[in-house]
């Protein structure tokens, strides 16, 4: 039965398991760079390999000169919101920005770096600083063309202490979940995890009878920097 019409019968093609080949080898790629990067901000020297796991981790620890440990772990957002967000940081790091979520995305993604300590006192509380919200900003026009006075539109950024509600291993991934209420939520996961929440959104990738018309900015707004 392995021959058909005179031609060998070619294997069947595991596509699941191509994918998450492809996946895995874009993740180890990302994680080498957040490798790259805390070797060059924050002083940490590569940490030895176990010689029985040598070849076989998918996580690169690396060690600061307190002698703890230090993981890159990738940034991932997701956005339950009815609004992209234009940004979002981890106690500096940039997030990238996020569209709304699907039932089966988050909106993000994956992100370099934030540099993890498993063994820092609990709990662990991260600076969360995002695109909350928008406005537009009547303002005098830069340019010598046009007309004098032009509507743009400004972000009004949001900054919250998060403290990380789930630390899995292996540690992979950071994951950052921005909730409708405003709240925000962190875990340290093996990897991409599915949304928290299913929530519909429109063939254009919008939440259903979502409003872009953004509001004038108020003064109190217009006071808040950048």
């Amino acid at each position: 039965m392995g021959v058909l019409d005179g031609q060998s019968q070619a294997a069947p093609v595991d596509t699941a398991a191509s994918h998450r080949t492809g996946h895995q080898k874009m993740n180890r790629q990302l994680l080498t760079v957040c490798v790259s990067a805390c070797l060059s901000t924050t002083g940490c020297v590569a940490s030895p390999p176990d010689s029985a796991d040598s070849g076989n981790s998918q996580v690169t620890t690396t060690q600061n000169a307190s002698g703890s440990q230090a993981q890159g772990l990738l940034i991932q957002g997701y956005n339950y919101t009815n609004m992209f967000i234009d940004s979002f940081t981890v106690d500096g790091a940039g997030g990238g920005n996020v569209f709304v979520s699907s039932p089966t995305t988050g909106g993000g993604k994956s992100a370099c770096c934030y540099s993890f300590n498993p063994s820092a006192p609990r709990p662990i509380l991260l600076k969360i600083r995002w695109a909350a919200a928008y406005c537009m900003e009547h303002k005098a026009n830069p340019y010598s063309f046009g007309p004098r006075f032009v509507d743009e539109r400004k972000t009004l950024w949001k900054e919250a202490s998060v403290p990380l509600s789930e630390v899995s291993t292996p540690a992979m991934a950071l994951e950052v979940h921005f909730y409708p209420d405003g709240h925000v939520e962190a875990a340290v996961t093996p990897g991409y995890s599915p949304p928290r929440l299913r929530l519909p959104i429109t063939a254009d990738e919008q939440r259903p009878g979502a409003s872009y018309d953004f509001p004038p900015c108020s003064h109190d707004q217009l006071q808040q920097g950048h």
